[in-house]
């Protein structure tokens, strides 16, 4: 099997934070026809699969390499796309 690095741009734009939660959330997003979301774009970017053999019995450090392989190949699709999602100035973290 494989491991495919996924990275969406504009996940984030959904969400908004208030001050005031209580009395903005039976406001915000109201309309005639009920509760609409945030208009902003989603894109989702696919990258090169990463292809595992079956180990039936990983050790530790064979885990280590392949999550550090993943998290190199999410950096990389994140830096080559984020200048065409208007995400120039916005640094990854990987928490």
């Amino acid at each position: 099997t494989s491991l495919v690095p996924v990275i969406t741009f504009g996940e984030n734009e959904h969400y908004r934070l208030y001050k005031n939660y209580i009395s903005n959330r039976f406001i915000w997003g109201r309309s005639i026809i009920g509760y609409l979301p945030l208009r902003h774009p989603v894109t989702t970017v696919v990258g090169k699969p990463i292809h595992v053999n079956q180990v039936i019995s990983p050790s530790q450090i064979d885990i280590d390499q392949l999550h550090d392989q993943y998290l190199q190949a999410i950096e990389e699709l994140y830096n080559t796309n984020k200048a065409k999602y208007g995400f120039e100035h916005v640094k990854l973290q990987i928490i």
